[in-house]
């Protein structure tokens, strides 16, 4: 028969599993070494102290309880620095002029690449469509092709 042990010392864990006599001699070899050591009788180290006002958090993480009332650790989805976007790379080009001829999306896509920027043509489609919503860029399609991009109006 197999013996199984699970020590949850807040989140520190210890599994035991294998016959008993092998469990037991286990335990009395491990009590000692996780009193010593003080296991579990820390508060965990991710506790932030509760804030007031107009306070902001230090890290990119929120402290909330779970149902077992243990701290829980809920990261915050981070946004990619002002300028890191595939637009604002494709309007970094317009700026230096890649768009005084008409373009297709695998001339942008070579475009960025150039500039060590590496996006997938879905990638520079979006964005392309959110700047030419946004009157940033111009387009035009010839028959059933794909857009064509470009800006003249400088």
């Amino acid at each position: 028969m197999t013996n199984r042990v699970h020590i949850d010392a807040p989140a520190g864990v210890v599994e035991i599993e294998g016959e008993k006599d092998f469990v037991e001699g286990l335990l009395a070899k491990l009590f000692p070494l996780l009193e010593e050591a003080g296991f579990g009788s820390r508060p965990p180290s991710k506790v932030v102290p509760m804030q007031t006002g107009e306070e902001a958090p230090d890290s990119d993480e929120e402290i909330t309880e779970n149902s077992v009332g243990r701290p829980k650790v809920k990261r915050k989805r981070s946004v990619a620095p002002k300028g890191h976007s595939c637009a604002d790379r494709i309007l970094a080009l317009k700026g230096e002029g890649f768009f005084k001829e008409k373009r297709g999306m695998g001339e942008i896509v070579t475009g960025l690449a150039t500039k060590g920027f590496v996006h997938k043509a879905n990638q520079v489609s979006a964005a392309g469509e959110s700047l030419f919503k946004r009157n940033l860029l111009q387009r035009t399609k010839d028959g059933n092709g794909p857009f064509q991009y470009y800006w003249d109006r400088d």
